[in-house]
């Protein structure tokens, strides 16, 4: 976080620079100062239509920006201290009026592809061979990153929801970071009814995380677990629960665990047990009771242990990979969101550098991982060298091939 912060206040520092040579003298620096307020109130009012669209052109132009501004400097720099003589200001100021009108144009110009290819979200699918172990297949529908906002489209959501009759899965998964509203504004929008319509699709249950923007939600009063649970999400908090086919295992997100001063349980903690009681009624004699062995008097139960393999996927937003030191049984399978497959040029190319599995299929810790980029963005609703998706992810049992 302290890294993120560092880097951040270097592109702004760098942007300031660059624009205070727009114009001459204190005009230059009104006109930079008055791009940084302006960014800075787009941010503090992004839950707003206005804010939204502020906040999604800033990111897109100061990532692009960036591309420009930093060998620009570089050579001002080199030349100052190698040549006899500085650059003259009018050149500057000409080079940087030039760069500004290109960097928008460009950010201009993923906006006009990266809006609509957002818009049409791509289904993935995905087949896992399970262990001999297993012996019953199931199909989950994995999704994650929604990030509700003013200028997230329901119609989009609508069409998810519509499509899942064709699929029925047996369990919708989600992975986190569900708005940057607050809950009462999704309730308002109506977007309670909409996930209530969407949870409802999976035949046997809908189970979600947290992502590091429910800490955010968090910290501003909302309880983003509890509107989780009243649309028909089973919310798993750093919990295990066993349902059905599959046990799952949900992670309390990184960020949320810090701002709520608590660490994230072990996640030996967390294994699914494969011991399943089950109730046998006794008769008097202790056989096993039928209407007739006990009549009108009341059966004793006595209850008898079986072992019940299920598989074991774990749910956590960020893919930062199983913990050091973890002992016991490993996940079978573990889903993550998070990363957007960063979303737009050229973040789409930095983020291979910043995660060890950015995107799609990979393996930590000796586990197989799934890094979705996300049903949809944060802050531009723009999708640029990367696609918006869902995945459908058949598990097939194993099966035994009796020798001829």
């Amino acid at each position: 976080m302290i890294a993120f912060l560092f880097v951040l206040l270097a592109a702004l520092a760098l942007v300031y620079v660059n624009l205070s040579t727009l114009a001459k003298g204190k005009a230059g620096q009104i006109i930079a100062l008055s791009v940084l307020v302006l960014l800075f109130l787009s941010m503090a009012f992004r839950d707003t239509w206005a804010g939204s669209v502020a906040v999604a052109f800033f990111a897109v132009w100061l990532a692009n920006a960036l591309l420009f501004y930093i060998p620009w400097t570089l050579y001002r720099i080199g030349y100052y201290f190698t040549q006899p003589h500085h650059l003259s200001r009018h050149f500057v100021r000409r080079v940087s009026r030039g760069l500004l009108g290109v960097t928008v144009g460009v950010a201009l110009a993923i906006f006009a592809y990266g809006v609509p290819h957002n818009d049409d979200y791509k289904m993935m699918d995905l087949t896992v061979d399970l262990p001999s172990q297993y012996t019953e297949g199931f199909t989950a529908v994995f999704f994650s990153d929604i990030h509700v906002d003013p200028l997230f489209k329901a119609e989009k959501l609508q069409r998810f929801i519509a499509q899942m009759d064709s699929i029925k899965p047996d369990y919708l998964l989600f992975g986190g970071d569900l708005a940057d509203v607050s809950m009462e504004q999704l309730d308002a929008w109506g977007y309670d009814s909409l996930f209530k319509m969407l949870t409802s699709k999976a035949n046997v249950a809908a189970v979600a995380v947290n992502g590091n923007h429910e800490s955010m939600q968090e910290r501003a009063g909302s309880n983003p677990n509890d509107w989780m649970r009243k649309v028909g999400f089973v919310v798993l908090d750093d919990s295990t629960a066993c349902i059905g086919k599959a046990c799952f295992t949900g992670r309390t997100d990184y960020m949320v665990a810090r701002g709520r001063d608590v660490l994230r349980r072990p996640l030996a903690e967390l294994i699914p047990d494969s011991i399943q009681l089950t109730e046998i009624p006794q008769d008097s004699m202790g056989a096993v009771a039928t209407k007739d062995s006990i009549g009108d008097s009341a059966a004793v139960v006595a209850y008898d242990t079986t072992i019940v393999h299920r598989p074991w996927i774990l749910l956590d937003h960020q893919p930062k990979g199983i913990e050091k030191g973890h002992v016991g049984r490993l996940p079978d399978m573990a889903l993550s969101g998070h990363t957007h497959d960063g979303q737009f040029f050229p973040v789409t190319f930095i983020i291979n550098y910043v995660w060890k599995v950015a995107y799609g299929k990979g393996a930590l810790g000796g586990v197989f991982w799934l890094v979705s980029s996300g049903f949809d963005c944060w802050g531009p609703p723009v999708r640029f060298g990367s696609d918006s998706e869902i995945w459908i992810i058949k598990f097939k049992p194993h099966e035994n091939i009796m020798p001829e």
